[in-house]
């Protein structure tokens, strides 16, 4: 970033913080979109794995995140803060049944987890539904 604002020279002006919530973010938000898009035509057409973890941050809060992988990258799809539900096997079980229902079933080929006790459970449940 620094060389790039050295190659700019000594009148560059950097944008504003109208710019950047505004046109900029807009600009950003329409790039993730499109990226998003190109990852799902390469699930349709290759498969992915779903892979989710959770993890306490420095609030003691519980964090479950989720990603997508495929042979276009690895992409986050959302965290959710579990803090106030209990972390069974059939909680998890549904977080992960969303995940597979946005990305599309017939395009998972697996779901990665932990390999804690509640995550193996809710993995059998997922075979079960």
């Amino acid at each position: 970033m620094i060389d790039a604002i050295t190659i700019c020279g000594a009148g560059f002006k950097a944008p504003s913080e109208s710019d950047l919530r505004g046109p900029i973010l807009s600009q950003m938000v329409d790039d993730v979109k499109k990226d998003l898009d190109e990852q799902r035509h390469i699930w349709s057409t290759k498969g992915c794995t779903i892979m989710t973890d959770g993890w306490t941050d420095r609030r003691n809060r519980t964090l479950l995140n989720f990603l997508v992988s495929s042979a276009g990258g690895t992409i986050f799809i959302k965290s959710i803060d579990a803090s106030a539900h209990c972390k069974n096997a059939t909680y998890l079980c549904e977080q992960i049944e969303e995940v597979i229902e946005d990305v599309g079933e017939e395009n998972v080929v697996q779901v990665v987890t932990d390999n804690v006790a509640n995550y193996v459970a809710a993995g059998k449940l997922l075979i079960t539904n």
